[in-house]
């Protein structure tokens, strides 16, 4: 799992880890760093001042989206409401401001070379099960709020 997180001082000596962050499966990671270069694109025209809007998926209920007036990233969990509108955020995730945005993208080489395995991680996309529709839609990952079929029967 890798965790991007927010840390607070305790006591003047130790880091400690706070609720607001994501984790991420090795999939999810995969399915993220292969959109980097989309949300850098919409990071730099946020910092030039042009419109700059971006809203994906990247696996489960979360989603990284980018908004016009607001100078951050957010990668944060979604939840679709019971009378079947549109996903809406939750409390569940984090705001990185664009200087942070920078620091995490710069570490992402030096956190691969650390781990290998992060950098060979693949997209649940590239499973063999989405081959066909069936499994595209009864993967959790892909599609989070959909019926699920149990394929077993």
């Amino acid at each position: 799992m890798v965790h991007i997180r927010e840390y607070e001082v305790i006591n003047d000596s130790k880091m400690y880890p706070t609720k607001k962050g994501v984790c991420f499966t090795k999939p999810r990671w995969a399915t993220f760093i292969n959109q980097l270069d989309d949300i850098d694109k919409v990071v730099e025209l946020l910092k030039s001042g042009q419109p700059a809007n971006y809203f994906e998926h990247i696996g489960g209920r979360y989603y990284v989206s980018i908004s016009q007036g607001f100078k951050c990233v957010n990668i944060r969990r979604y939840f679709k409401p019971s009378d079947g509108g549109k996903e809406c955020p939750t409390r569940s995730g984090i705001a990185l401001r664009l200087c942070e945005w920078d620091m995490l993208t710069s570490k992402i080489h030096d956190l691969h070379d650390t781990l290998p395995e992060l950098k060979d991680a693949v997209p649940c996309s590239a499973n063999d099960d989405h081959l066909n529709q069936m499994g595209y839609f009864s993967c959790r990952e892909c599609n989070p709020f959909a019926l699920h079929i149990d394929l077993t029967k």
